[in-house]
């Protein structure tokens, strides 16, 4: 006989040396994935530890990033400027031609990188975390690099920060899909990559932290908050270590924002910080609705969804040749011709932060100019932003921030308590209440202007007002500029708040479903006759003890042979072993015991009062969360 061939080449191969395997020519890695899990382990490096390098890996990978994200923006508008002074009888022609061409490059590049997440910037990710097991496609990356500079260079009122955190945020998901990590575990990294981008152009690691705790993750819990703080505390410090300064990558300096007296929070300056609160928080709603007006208006036009950011930039330009055409001769903030609401608007931010500007009109005067200015900027970001640009809201919420609150501060003339603080100090503190009030995030808010200024004075009447400012946001408008997005989609945000919430209520908090009773020697048949009524029964042995329970999916598999129904008693087909359970019970345990079906309640006089379903606890529930939202 002859001798037997081998089947495959594959098959003659000897094992790969360290015991790899190869399986058709390819590596099975799957096992090679576990050998190496056993000896990292063996080592020490368990995948809670694994886990904190890679966050490590992520900040310093995100430095880079972000280096070279912002830099090109930052020479563009610095070189912008110049030219525009260079060459004033062209910078209406600018000033109306560049924003177009900028947007409807952006309006390419999202058509040559499509993504099926349907929210946008921040809002994709929080989709992507609460509706996709935090799994964000490289694309949107590059779509949101590339078309975040074509907006922002050419003049778009937006910033860059939205953009780098979506970037991040992808970064990390991208991580988690070649660790192949549980969904939890996913997004923690996630997390890890937003608060990363976030440090890094603010050279502000606890604001980074605190936005993706409030934010995006909702989650405060010691698992997920470890990873973050390494991330963001690596990105900010590979960022200073590469630019070789304390100074934030993007945003407005130290010596700027630190300017403007030291009157903290005391008995006298609180009301005046109090109240500056509450205009933020007026403020906020304001930018949010405004936004969102923008983006319902645009989606009606009959237009091309690529040609939709072009509009908004050609609706921006003729503001901003009126701008130019009555106001440019005397409305120069240090950026020459160019309009304050164009770009991320932090020269005019600069001038609102000098205690010089208040001096040169009347207090009405300045307020007034202020307050028109928050308004335009309102709706210059909502035309870019809302049409469809990409940009982040954090620069523009700044802007407005600082014009409310140096508005409100340049009143000092007319209230005594408001000139005590100070219109600089009351403009730091606006910054923080408007963020705040926009992003639902007081912490995040009053932990960024904090990180600017460095001035430990300012903490606690920047957290006085972002709190305030939040508080009024969420009562006047209960989402925010993130969230209004996805609740306009379905989705609405869970946080751990919920299971608190659900453990802090009882069964008896629950309306229950009527009791159906019958007999379980009763025939099978009866059933059908009494569930066009009700499809949840008690069962009751012959001495009225409980024996089970009859649920609508019993009955329906008990249908499935309905000709031998006739033929059995109820207790064939009921659940048995179910207890009643009492009305005291926490609703968290209760869920557990509805896996299986409906639950009998008892009442005070120990009968079965009721049934608890699954559908009237979640509702109890939904409505509970809906009020602590």
């Amino acid at each position: 006989m002859a001798p037997s061939q081998p089947s495959s080449p594959s098959d003659t191969q000897p094992p790969h040396p360290g015991g790899r395997s190869r399986v058709g020519g390819r590596y099975d890695w799957p096992r090679i994935s576990k050998a190496v899990t056993r000896r990292l382990n063996r080592i020490g490096l368990t995948r809670e530890r694994r886990l904190l390098l890679w966050a490590a890996a992520t900040g310093v990978a995100l430095a880079a990033i972000a280096l070279a994200f912002i830099r090109p923006i930052q020479w563009a508008e610095h070189h912008a400027i110049d030219w525009l002074r260079d060459h004033p009888a062209r910078a209406a022609m600018a000033i109306a031609v560049v924003p177009v061409l900028g947007a409807l490059l952006c309006g390419a590049i999202q058509n040559m990188f499509p993504v099926k997440i349907r929210a946008h910037g921040v809002s994709s990710v929080l989709y992507a975390i609460h509706r996709r097991r935090s799994q964000l496609p490289g694309t949107l990356a590059a779509r949101t690099w590339l078309g975040s500079t074509a907006i922002i260079a050419s003049g778009g009122s937006a910033g860059p920060e939205g953009p780098i955190v979506t970037i991040g945020a992808t970064l990390g998901s991208v991580i988690a899909r070649f660790l192949r990590v549980d969904p939890q575990t996913a997004t923690t990294l996630v997390g890890c990559g937003a608060a990363a981008g976030l440090a890094a152009v603010f050279n502000a690691p606890i604001t980074g932290i605190f936005f993706v705790l409030e934010v995006l993750l909702r989650d405060f819990s010691l698992r997920t908050f470890t990873p973050i703080v390494i991330a963001a505390v690596f990105a900010a410090a590979t960022v200073q270590t590469l630019i070789g300064s304390q100074e934030p990558l993007f945003g407005i300096s130290a010596q700027h924002l630190s300017s403007g007296g030291s009157a903290g929070l005391t008995i006298t300056t609180a009301p005046a910080f109090a109240l500056l609160g509450v205009a933020c928080g007026v403020a906020s709603v304001f930018f949010v609705r405004t936004v969102q007006a923008c983006e319902t208006a645009f989606s009606r036009l009959p237009i091309p969804r690529w040609m939709s950011p072009a509009t908004g930039a050609a609706l921006l330009a003729a503001l901003g040749i009126l701008h130019i055409t009555f106001a440019g001769r005397w409305l120069d903030f240090g950026q020459g011709t160019l309009p304050p609401f164009y770009g991320n608007g932090y020269p005019l931010a600069h001038a609102v932060l000098d205690p010089g500007f208040y001096h040169r009109q009347t207090a009405l005067v300045v307020g007034a100019l202020l307050i028109g200015l928050a308004v335009v900027k309102c709706v210059a970001t909502g035309l870019t932003l809302g049409s469809g640009g990409i940009g982040g809201l954090f620069a523009p919420s700044l802007l407005v921030g600082a014009l409310v609150g140096g508005a409100f501060g340049s009143m000092g003339e007319l209230v005594p308590f408001v000139a005590e603080v100070g219109p600089t100090r009351l403009a730091l503190a606006g910054m923080a209440g408007v963020v705040a009030g926009t992003t639902h995030a007081p912490l995040a808010g009053a932990m960024l202007v904090y990180e600017l200024s460095r001035e430990p004075s300012i903490l606690l009447p920047v957290i006085l007002v972002a709190a305030l400012g939040t508080i009024v946001a969420r009562l006047l408008e209960r989402h925010s500029v993130y969230t209004a997005e996805l609740a306009a989609l379905g989705v609405r945000l869970g946080s751990t708040a919920d299971m608190s919430s659900l453990r802090r209520l009882r069964v008896g908090d629950v309306p229950l479903k009527e009791a159906v009773v019958v007999r379980g020697s009763a025939s099978a048949g009866t059933l059908v006759a009494l569930a066009d009524s009700n499809d949840d029964f008690i069962v009751l042995d012959d001495a009225g003890r409980l024996e089970g329970i009859v649920g609508a999916r019993d009955l329906r598999i008990a249908l499935v042979n309905r000709e031998a129904l006739p033929l059995l008693q109820v207790r064939d087909i009921a659940r048995t072993g179910v207890r009643a359970i009492d009305r005291d019970m926490p609703l968290d345990q209760a869920l557990d015991l509805l896996e299986r079906g409906p639950v009998p309640v008892k009442g005070d006089d120990g009968q079965v009062a009721g049934v608890l379903t699954r559908s009237r606890l979640m509702r109890v529930w939904r409505r509970r969360m809906e009020r602590e939202a």
